[in-house]
C-alpha cells in the first residue's frame, strides 16, 4: 500500500467550510472514483490550530502516481487553495505488507 500525505495549515475562519469541502463530492468524492483508491481522511492537530493533514491511501505507488499525472491531484489543491494560508507539502510513504 502506498499513503500520500499533504501537509498544510488551514484558515481557522474557514474550519467548518473546508470539512465540508474535503468529506464533499468535490474532494472526497473524485479521490473515491480513481483506480487504487482505499482511503482518504483529513487529519487536524488538536496542539496546533489549523495545522492539518490530508491522507490517502493507495493499492500501489503505481496507482498512487497515476493519480498525481493525471492532474486531478492539482486541480483539487487549486480549488481548496482558499482554504489553506500557506502552500501544501506533499510527502509519500510505502506500507510494508
Amino acid at each position: 500500500m502506498w499513503v500520500r500525505m499533504t501537509y498544510f495549515r488551514m484558515d481557522l475562519v474557514n474550519t467548518e467550510a473546508a470539512r465540508a469541502f474535503y468529506n464533499g463530492e468535490d474532494i472526497s468524492g473524485v479521490m473515491r472514483q480513481q483506480p487504487g483508491y482505499r482511503f482518504n481522511y483529513l487529519l487536524e492537530s488538536v496542539d496546533a490550530p489549523g495545522e492539518a493533514i490530508s491522507v490517502s491511501a493507495w493499492d500501489s505507488r503505481e496507482d498512487a502516481e497515476a493519480y498525481e499525472r493525471s492532474g486531478i491531484y492539482e486541480e483539487m489543491l487549486g480549488r481548496f487553495g482558499e482554504y489553506y494560508v500557506q502552500p501544501p507539502e506533499l510527502k509519500s510513504y510505502e506500507v510494508p505488507e
